[in-house]
């Protein structure tokens, strides 16, 4: 299996004190999704941020098919989409504006009809000139992942995209997350919910208080365990 991201030894510190990953190594198999599981504050988005290149390493490596994001950062991220769990869009654009954007801002040209793949593929098509301030929130987390698909990224990340959503809605991503994997994408989410990540990850990684504890095959583990639902005992609540 071919490895599309590789973390070697990565540790965060904040403020050169505080300790936000520690010395983490790890793989992300091109194809899979991994859902990394924690309570908040646990250190998934300090992660994602720190594969994202969007913080500054401490210590270790972080490569993005073969490039280092620290060191060539435009290559690695151009093979990256990310959504953050806030929805930070420009309410006054319109949704195909704003994709459009998106893509440009990563130095691609114009491709309408790849575009257009994109919104239909989400359900965006009929919303392509509506203004993102007209949408429900449901749409509005679509516009983010359509932006964050615009430069035809390899591997996606979501923050907690289901947080504070309904149930109807959640399942919804869920088969959207699928139908994005069963596309090519690569894809890694962060969640606090043990039932998402048993519903739609390959792999299973468990974070902690800046560790990662478990990273293991769902069903592999869920064998291991014999049992047919997979219960994960963390020392503090989620």
């Amino acid at each position: 299996m071919t490895a599309i991201v590789e973390v070697r030894d990565l540790t965060k510190r904040y403020d050169g004190e505080k300790l936000a990953l520690k010395n983490l190594s790890f793989k992300i198999v091109k194809g899979e999704i991994i859902a990394l599981l924690g309570p908040n504050g646990a250190g998934k988005t300090s992660l994602i941020s720190a594969i994202c290149g969007l913080t500054t390493i401490s210590q270790g490596k972080v490569f993005v098919s073969g490039f280092d994001v620290q060191a060539d950062y435009r290559n690695a991220r151009s093979l990256i989409g990310l959504v953050p769990q806030e929805l930070m869009l420009e309410p006054f654009e319109t949704v195909m504006g704003t994709v459009s954007l998106s893509r440009g801002l990563f130095g691609k040209a114009p491709n309408p009809s790849y575009l257009r793949g994109i919104l239909e593929r989400l359900s965006l098509w009929d919303k392509r000139d509506s203004p993102i301030r007209e949408l429900s929130g449901g749409m509005k987390r679509r516009v983010l992942i359509a932006k964050a698909l615009s430069h035809d990224p390899k591997i996606l990340f979501l923050d907690e995209p289901t947080a504070g959503v309904d149930v109807d809605l959640r399942r919804d991503m869920w088969r959207l997350v699928k139908d994005l994997q069963r596309n090519g994408v690569t894809i890694v989410l962060t969640t606090h919910y043990i039932e998402e990540a048993e519903e739609i990850a390959d792999r299973i990684a468990v974070i902690h208080d800046g560790q990662i504890l478990l990273i293991e095959d769902k069903r592999l583990l869920m064998k291991r365990l014999g049992k047919k639902q997979l219960l994960i005992e963390l020392a503090e609540p989620i």
